[in-house]
């Protein structure tokens, strides 16, 4: 080992390291975020402005990500400075960095990290009941993810009440074993609820795939993989923080930081598909089961028109006429299109 090291042992030296690292790549991350809320705020602005179909909903997503983006940011500022005091100002603080980080809870991080976790679990609810909005199981899901959000936010609550009391923030294993029943509980629920969503989107794939065609369903496995690409964030963190955990490694420390500033990310995707129209709206859910309709009507032969060609011997006899129509919906806010083709017509005469 170098001269130049610290006194340390090498677990010491590990856990610190995993801090110090946590700390920039949660930095890293909220590049990421401060890309995506830029972003969002522009397409949302635009729409705003042109006072374009749901109006309201996009002022209250344009609220959703300030709201985001400055929870994020306090989160980021709190976070690099009690690193600067673990690291600079209490760099002999008894055990070194790493105890000084475990032992001093910050209520800024806290409060921020809570928040942003209850913001994403809206979102992902919210968008459940949105695809669920015309089935017989609306009522079904909408309690349940209430119920969900209620354990989230209770056990989220919790936690952040006892690290907020000086006597017990000081007091590590308090403050990490009621930090792990509640992000598991989140997780649980992010998981869950985002498989409700995917399956309801494979569902109408189907549906619309098999009367149309392959190529049409494509949209809602688009859907899909929107959901999945923002869960699958806070699920990979959340794993990252939670094994390591339970093993007593100290690389939970490092993945605990990323996990606050990814669940400022994972929502911010889904905002920015639903600013640039490529998401699943009320709209869509209804007009999917009108997508596509065949229509079959008999039309009484009109004697005046039916004549005998010359070049050929049969007589136009009561002729039946067949009229596939396939209707073109889009969402008010151009983000679906459900259906190509109208008007085509085939008509079918009886010897």
């Amino acid at each position: 080992m170098s001269s130049y090291a610290p006194d340390e042992t090498a677990y010491q030296l590990f856990a610190e390291a995993t801090w110090l690292q946590g700390a920039i790549v949660t930095s890293v991350f909220y590049g990421v975020a401060l890309t995506l809320v830029f972003n969002c705020v522009r397409s949302l602005w635009y729409r705003i402005r042109s006072r374009a179909s749901g109006y309201r909903r996009d002022i209250f997503f344009l609220g959703y990500v300030l709201f985001v983006f400055a929870c994020a940011s306090v989160y980021q500022v709190a976070n690099a400075q009690i690193t600067q005091l673990g690291f600079i100002d209490r760099r002999n603080y008894p055990g070194g960095p790493a105890a000084f980080e475990e032992s001093n809870a910050s209520i800024p991080i806290n409060l921020t990290f809570v928040l942003m976790d209850w913001c994403a679990d809206l979102l992902m609810i919210w968008r459940c009941i949105v695809v669920y909005r015309d089935t017989r199981f609306r009522l079904l899901i909408t309690l349940f993810g209430a119920l969900i959000f209620i354990a989230s936010f209770v056990t989220g609550l919790f936690w952040l009440i006892i690290v907020s009391v000086p006597a017990r923030a000081a007091d590590a294993w308090m403050s990490y074993s009621l930090l792990f029943p509640y992000l598991s509980v989140s997780l649980a629920s992010t998981i869950f609820i985002s498989t409700l969503t995917v399956l309801r989107f494979l569902y109408h794939r189907n549906r619309v795939s098999n009367v149309l065609g392959q190529g049409h369903g494509s949209v809602y496995w688009n859907f899909s993989t929107m959901i999945i690409e923002s869960a699958s964030i806070y699920a990979i963190c959340s794993l990252l923080y939670i094994i390591p955990y339970a093993v007593g490694s100290p690389m939970a420390n490092a993945f605990m930081q990323i996990l606050g500033m990814a669940q400022g990310t994972a929502p911010l995707l889904i905002i920015y598909r639903v600013s640039e129209g490529k998401s699943w709206t009320s709209s869509v859910s209804q007009n999917t089961s009108t997508s596509a309709s065949l229509q079959m009507r008999r039309i009484s032969a009109n004697p005046t028109s039916t004549a005998i060609s010359t070049t050929t011997s049969h007589i136009r006899s009561n002729p039946i006429n067949i009229q596939v129509s396939f209707d073109v919906h889009k969402s008010g806010d151009s983000s679906v299109v459900k259906s190509v083709g109208e008007d085509k017509e085939e008509v079918c005469h009886a010897a």
